[in-house]
């Protein structure tokens, strides 16, 4: 049975010696799992291969550990079988590799696998991206800009041996009560990505609007202050009106010079040459931004189509996995060409039609890969589209004042191809000094026309900013209440769950019968029953694993919940459990997994079985001692 609930199911755990020898190898099967066995035969160890090969930070390994090269994983993500490698090291930050299908068809291509670095960096993605892409989870950060990992996430999923008894997460030195909230709120359905991001750009949006009000309120300054216009349509105007006289000065020039006739001097051919050199030089600067502004023009609408595209068919993609969901829950019963009725008796895993085996959970991990690297290229595509759209404007913005300058230029070079004459009398000089009043007035308005036209964006961007910040707000507003309720949700049905699992326990702490209130508090790290915890040492890890459990059942109940329906427990006698509380413990954990429809996986280890799960298809591998321990080394 598949859903849309977040799942990660372990199949198969092989461990490999440095000659490449298998020292163990087992499947795992959905349900309740028991690594069985007595004490120092290496239960512990499997569980800790289980916790690393799945992302755990982990190097405290066994000498036996230690001489083994490496751990391999065919897990189920999200319906999709997927093969995990890491080599033991006693480096915490190990790579993983990942090939996306069973390890039966990885161990006859290895082309196809693909590794990863613990940590994110500038060009690669962290295993922990990968995971996280598979099973459908954002891409977290905490209050304290730490990325949540996998390692973190498994906090809560392992129970083991050596964190203290009042800890519900796994224990470590550097562990900031922020990152342990976000880790609850992710695993419960509470955090929200998206109002993440939603936070994230209302901050942005607040404090660029507070720099452009500032910029807009300067510059409106200045030009109250100078009297200048502060509309586009006011310069335009000034503009012609400059021009206009600037015409007319000309004008009155060429009329002066007909006058008189007057040598041309080599100062005036001179003049002509450098007014004609800048005049080349201004419009092959006008050329060369056109070319740009055409062609990025193109790149861009180019760009655009193909984001476009990958953003379409990564939707396709997305509903032709829902819809081979849904039609896989409609099985054929009758040939579609001869209308005859199909064998029923057909072994499971088989087309009715042609009988051949379905690849489906190798289909489904091909569609994720695919899915995970449109998404790194749209990603990709967007930054470079970005660039292109800021050097187009730049180019588009150069442009007029480059226009305008080639057409003063030409004017002053057509003014002295027609009129050579150089006569200076005080009529011509006073002319000629009020024409290059006018033209540094026109250049002066036409760089102001820049400033006006800044204002005016200033004013459309702040319009646009404040009624982005007003809708995000409200947003949040509205994602922050959703948020309390299922928090609300979720921890009403972890104290309901643990509670009947306390008063479940064998009469050995009076106040786990009478118990009425269970509190959890994630962000503290803290748990008790009616505002206590001074229990014995065993009765705290007994309610301790029952907070744990509740915590797992709670999630196969609440549809909301992130959490991967898998839990992994290696302290069932720990803390001086006695036999009988501890096989009564199992008996509880079995039939509440017992009576859940819901796809779920529970891998515990104990050296004190139930005789009620002993020998059955609960257990996993041999019941193991110190002459035949779990690694066959």
């Amino acid at each position: 049975m598949t859903n849309d609930k977040p799942t990660l199911f372990l199949k198969r755990l092989i461990v490999r010696t440095h000659n490449n020898a298998i020292a163990y190898d087992q499947e795992f099967h959905n349900g309740l799992n028991i690594i069985r066995g007595k004490n120092s035969s290496g239960k512990s160890t499997i569980a800790n291969f289980i916790f690393y090969i799945l992302g755990g930070a982990y190097n405290n390994w066994t000498s036996e550990a230690l001489r083994c090269k490496d751990v391999i994983a065919e897990v189920k993500i999200n319906g999709a079988l997927i093969t995990l490698k890491r080599n033991i090291s006693e480096s915490i930050l190990e790579p993983m590799s990942i090939y996306w299908n069973n390890y039966e068809e990885s161990k006859n291509d290895s082309s196809n696998w693909q590794t990863y670095p613990y940590k994110q960096t500038t060009n690669l993605i962290s295993y922990t991206n990968v995971l996280f892409n598979a099973l459908n989870f954002p891409e977290v950060k905490s209050d304290t800009d730490s990325n949540i990992t996998m390692h973190q996430i498994l906090r809560m999923l392992y129970i083991d041996q050596d964190t203290p008894t009042q800890s519900l997460f796994r224990f470590e030195r550097f562990d900031p009560p922020l990152t342990r909230e976000a880790i609850s709120e992710i695993l419960l359905g509470i955090y929200d990505d998206t109002l993440y991001t939603q936070r994230l750009s209302l901050k942005q949006a607040v404090k660029e609007s507070e720099e452009k009000k500032r910029e807009f309120d300067n510059l409106n300054r200045v030009f109250g202050q100078t009297g200048n216009v502060t509309n586009i349509a006011g310069v335009q105007k000034e503009i012609e009106n400059a021009k206009k006289e600037l015409s007319d000065i000309e004008n009155s020039i060429i009329n002066l010079r007909n006058q008189q006739t007057v040598k041309t001097t080599k100062k005036t051919e001179l003049n002509s040459e450098k007014v004609q050199s800048e005049l080349s030089i201004v419009k092959n600067n006008i050329r060369i931004l056109q070319s740009q502004i055409n062609q990025f023009d193109i790149e861009i609408a180019d760009s655009r189509q193909f984001v476009e595209t990958l953003e379409k068919r990564i939707s396709e993609l997305n509903n032709s996995l829902i819809t081979r969901q849904i039609l896989g829950e409609l099985p054929l019963t009758h040939c579609p060409q001869c209308l005859s009725a199909l064998d029923s008796n057909l072994a499971e895993g088989h087309c009715f039609l042609c009988k051949q085996p379905l690849a489906e959970e190798a289909e489904r991990a091909n569609a994720k890969r695919l899915l995970q690297e449109m998404e790194l290229q749209v990603k990709e595509s967007k930054s470079l589209l970005e660039e292109k759209e800021r050097k187009f404007t730049s180019f588009v913005g150069e442009l007029p004042s480059q226009v305008e300058l080639a057409r003063s230029l030409q004017k002053q070079l057509d003014t002295s191809i027609e009129n050579p004459q150089t006569t200076r009398d005080e009529r011509i000089d006073n002319l000629l000094i009020t024409k290059g009043g006018a033209e540094k007035k026109i250049e002066y308005l036409t760089q102001q026309i820049k400033a006006v036209e800044l204002i005016e964006l200033l004013k459309k961007e702040l319009a646009e900013l404040n009624r982005f910040v007003t809708i995000t707000r409200l947003e949040i507003e509205q994602k922050e209440e959703l948020q309390k309720r299922n928090y609300q949700i979720a921890i009403q049905k972890i104290r309901e769950l643990t509670l009947y699992i306390l008063k479940n326990d064998l009469d050995r702490q009076e106040e786990f019968r009478s118990g009425k209130k269970v509190e959890v508090d994630f962000l503290r790290d803290t748990y008790s029953l009616d505002d206590g915890n001074n229990f014995s040492a065993s009765s705290k890890t007994y309610f301790k694993n029952a907070v744990l459990f509740s915590i797992f059942f709670a999630s196969l109940e609440l549809n909301f919940f992130r959490y991967p329906r898998f839990i992994l427990c290696d302290n069932m006698e720990d803390k001086g459990m006695e036999k009988e509380r501890t096989q009564n413990f199992q008996d509880l954990i079995t039939s509440m997994s017992d009576k859940y429809d819901q796809e779920h996986q529970i891998i515990f280890t104990t050296s004190m079985i139930s005789e009620n799960l002993n020998n059955k298809p609960y257990c996993v591998g041999e019941e193991y001692d110190r002459n035949n321990k779990t690694l066959q080394i």
